[in-house]
């Protein structure tokens, strides 16, 4: 910033130093666009300088507030402090009190625990020394045994009874199990099994003969339910394949109906093609006829005959309109074309814009 005010103040000195420059009459556009360039540049330096004013004035406030904050917040601190100290001073001394309190409550706790364990120890003894004095246990313990001991007597006698019971239930189902032991054995006495194995084996000998029998019968049976069932699928596979032979033929006529339907169709729409094409063609040339027509009548028609000559007539004033003749006199009348300088459109042209307009 100051380099750049250093340069301003250089350029000024020059420009006192100098001599004036002649005055122009005008201004170009590049001096004007310098000129507000410089003016602008002017500004944003000033706004610059301001802008760093205003903020080192605002870090020099800020500064002074923190300082001036930190000061009372120092003094706060240590006004705090001293209250502090001065309570927690307080404190202990409250504490002290109220624990000198408590010691000597607790001391006069102490000393009345201690006189009520010795009455109730003084108690505790008188109330064992009456217990000792009214004390029945020992005869009723004697009471108690005598009865237990006639108790046990009924019992001892009450189990004699059963165990005798016990060895007559025993020998009377031992009596009954030898008894069910030999009538066992007579039912299967070798004579009687060989009676029973001989009619059981008879027994299987028929069972297995109609089991034969039934299995020979089921076997012819299952042969001629099955070339039966043979001949049934023979059948309905033949029916098959002439279902299928009749729909394989149905099929081929019908894709032969359908191509030569599709041929026939093909041709038709050709047929219309062409004709629609021909028909267009035919359009074509009728519209280019109609314009050749149209063009014809209204450019290739010559202009019809001019009056007779008259004192008023164009030739007589030499208009443009007629002219002499280079043989014989004559002369020629120009036609559209002449006076419009349009060249007469040439039959391939002619046909190129008859097709275009249709």
């Amino acid at each position: 910033m100051r380099q750049q005010e250093s340069g301003q103040e250089v350029v000024a000195k020059e420009d006192q130093g100098s001599p004036a420059p002649l005055q122009k009459e005008f201004t170009t556009k590049a001096e004007h666009n310098r000129w507000l360039l410089t003016q602008e540049k002017h500004a944003v330096a000033e706004q610059t300088r301001q802008d760093a004013k205003s903020g080192s004035e605002l870090v020099k406030e800020r500064q002074r507030q923190h300082a001036t904050q930190g000061l009372s917040r120092q003094q706060a601190a240590a006004v705090q402090m001293k209250k502090a100290s001065e309570s927690v001073e307080a404190h202990r001394e409250s504490n002290l009190s109220l624990g000198k309190a408590v010691y000597e409550e607790v001391a006069g706790c102490r000393k009345g625990a201690s006189e009520t364990k010795e009455m109730w120890a003084s108690l505790g003894k008188s109330i064992r020394e009456a217990q000792k004095e009214a004390n029945a246990v020992p005869a009723a313990m004697e009471a108690l045994s005598v009865s237990k001991k006639a108790q046990a007597k009924t019992t001892r006698d009450d189990d004699l009874k059963v165990e005798q019971t016990r060895k007559e239930e025993a020998e009377a189902h031992l009596e009954r199990q030898r008894k069910q032991a030999e009538m066992v054995r007579k039912a299967t006495a070798d004579a009687v099994t060989d009676d029973a194995k001989r009619l059981f084996y008879e027994q299987r000998l028929k069972s297995a003969a109609a089991t034969k029998t039934d299995a020979a019968r089921w076997e012819k049976e299952r042969k001629e339910e099955e070339s039966a069932f043979r001949e049934v699928q023979k059948r309905r596979r033949q029916k098959s394949k002439l279902v299928r032979a009749a729909a394989t033929k149905s099929r081929q006529a019908l894709l032969t109906a359908r191509a030569e339907d599709a041929s026939a169709m093909r041709a038709e729409k050709k047929r219309l093609i062409e004709q629609n094409r021909e028909r267009q063609d035919d359009d074509r040339r009728e519209r280019t006829a109609q314009v050749k027509g149209v063009q014809a009548n209204a450019f290739l028609q010559p202009m019809p005959e001019p009056p007779p000559p008259s004192s008023a007539s164009p030739r007589a004033t030499g208009s443009p309109l007629s002219s002499p003749g280079k043989e014989g006199g004559t002369k020629e009348e120009l036609t559209l074309y002449s006076l419009t300088n349009i060249r007469p459109v040439s039959p391939v042209r002619g046909e190129e814009g008859a097709a275009a307009v249709s």
